[in-house]
């Protein structure tokens, strides 16, 4: 689990941003590495969970089945 942390918006602030139109098409209405950012105080968890893949899960998943992804072969 991931908890993003926003700033208090403004109603200016959302009104602004929907007009981008940057949320268009994305998960959530909102991506972290774009103008999201601009009102993100702080990510408690994996950043790669906001922004794709769990990259951690998956990789444990991996060692799980017994595929090394760095390696990139069977162990």
């Amino acid at each position: 689990m991931t908890e993003v942390i926003f700033v208090p918006l403004q109603n200016a602030d959302i009104d602004a941003y929907i007009a981008s139109g940057e949320w268009k098409g994305k998960a959530g209405a909102y991506a972290i590495q774009g103008l999201a950012g601009l009102y993100s105080s702080g990510i408690r968890g994996e950043y790669s969970n906001v922004v794709g893949l769990p990259l951690g899960l998956v990789a444990r998943m991996f060692r799980e089945f017994g595929f090394d992804l760095v390696r990139r072969t069977w162990v």
